[in-house]
């Protein structure tokens, strides 16, 4: 079996220790593959394909994360971004030249997001041993889930699907063991999506960083996870959200110490405000919004936002009132510097969930387990091991999706997003400006 090529990649995960270089490195986000593919279909313009637009309309929410993170980090890791959307499990039987090619014709968004030289996607290379290790995890927590009934409601298959559709998805990693356990098309296809969003959930809690969803993910994999049903009438989606994270904390708060659930104080959206600057939209495209949100970085509103935002969501932080009034403030201060109302900028609000080492550790105790700690590098101290299955139930019986068992596990964690406006305030507010922005398509030499 060849090597795989590595110039391409800037950081490799080979092993357990090696976790802990994307933490050392500032890279301290997982990013929801989906909000990368939204972002890239959106940066290429009309060029890449006029067919995409419907694609973007229908989920401007995760177009509105994608340059939100692009500001609050220098850099974001993407882990094998090419594989997501284009194959099967790598096939490895080819020989070397022949994948660098194809992975270097595939990284779209390298293309399009490292613009002058800079490096503001990291490609990162999850070795197959590691990769391996993390899906046969993913594996054996969704046959679980299928032995106990149906993974997910009609309607929140339909929904997944129907976006599947709509960013032409098209990783589908095999199904193994678990194909004789769903005979039905769409069920598999549904399966796949979730064995891919359990694989990148495992890397989350392998590195304690966040994982970040965009609006839709959110709510329909926090739906899924409780088991809840999405409404079929598209009014009552406001209602159900905030049912579904009500429910999140309440969950949270009854489990007891190691779980945490907490909104953040009003969260700048920079996408507004960058549309604002655009001075002839059928003169300035996409990449202009890209290079001035890379502008928007340096400055020292957003600077200090990007501190207290970090450390507020860190593990050892305290989420006081104290804590939350700083970033309030920050936030405040944001919006005086870019001279813009906070109605204007506040288009998402986020709620992070997290299973932190405490709650493993209290129900391996309890449910006859084991855990072993002391390993070296980002996950010193952190909780690792095999747990029992009777732990496992008991943890994804308050959030299922969040913890992975049988990987080694620093935290889980997820920054979920929701809409502050409707889907349809969302197209009608933002869809018209960066349409005319999309189809001028890239205009910077």
């Amino acid at each position: 079996m060849p090597p795989r090529p590595k110039p391409i990649y800037q950081v490799t995960i080979n092993n357990i220790g090696e976790w802990a270089q994307l933490s050392s490195k500032g890279l301290d986000v997982v990013v929801d593959p989906l909000v990368f593919r939204l972002g890239q279909l959106f940066l290429e313009g009309k060029q890449g394909g006029p067919d995409r637009w419907p694609a973007i309309e229908s989920d401007i929410g995760a177009v509105v994360a994608f340059f939100d993170l692009l500001v609050l980090h220098d850099q974001l890791p993407a882990f094998n971004y090419p594989d997501t959307f284009y194959t099967t499990d790598t096939d490895y039987s080819r020989d070397e030249q022949d994948l660098t090619t194809t992975w270097e014709a595939r990284d779209g968004l390298g293309k399009v997001l490292n613009t002058r030289g800079d490096q503001t996607l990291v490609h990162v290379d999850i070795e197959h041993i590691m990769y391996r290790e993390a899906k046969a995890a993913a594996i054996h927590q969704l046959a679980m889930r299928l032995h106990e009934g149906p993974i997910a409601s009609e309607a929140a298959t339909v929904e997944i699907l129907k976006m599947l559709d709509a960013v032409k998805y098209g990783w589908e990693p095999r199904l193994e063991e678990l194909d004789p356990l769903v005979p039905n098309v769409e069920d598999k296809r549904l399966v796949r999506f979730l064995l891919g969003q359990l694989v990148f959930a495992g890397y989350a809690q392998q590195t304690g960083a966040p994982h970040v969803l965009a609006p839709k993910r959110s709510l329909v994999l926090a739906s899924i996870g409780l088991r809840t049903d999405l409404p079929t009438a598209g009014d009552a989606m406001t209602t159900f959200e905030g049912k579904v994270f009500d429910e999140l904390g309440r969950r949270c708060r009854d489990a007891g110490a190691g779980w945490r659930n907490y909104e953040l104080p009003w969260t700048p959206s920079f996408l507004p405000f960058l549309l604002q600057r655009i001075k002839d939209p059928y003169k300035e495209g996409p990449d202009v919004l890209l290079q001035a949100a890379k502008d928007l970085r340096d400055s020292r509103a957003v600077k200090r936002y990007r501190d207290l935002r970090r450390a507020l969501s860190s593990e050892d932080a305290s989420t006081s009132r104290s804590a939350q009034k700083d970033l309030q403030t920050a936030a405040d201060k944001v919006a005086d510097e870019l001279r813009s109302p906070r109605e204007d900028l506040e288009y998402s609000r986020h709620v992070v969930v997290e299973v932190l080492p405490k709650a493993i550790g209290a129900a391996a105790l309890a449910g006859g387990g084991f855990v072993v700690a002391g390993l070296p590098g980002a996950v010193a101290g952190a909780v690792v091991g095999v747990v029992g299955e009777d732990v496992l139930r008991q943890v994804n019986k308050n959030l299922w999706g969040w913890f992975v068992n049988d990987l080694p596990f620093h935290s889980a964690r997820k920054l979920l997003s929701r809409s502050v406006k409707a889907e349809y305030e969302l197209k009608d507010k933002l869809g018209p400006e960066l349409k005319k922005v999309w189809e001028t398509g890239p205009t910077l030499s």
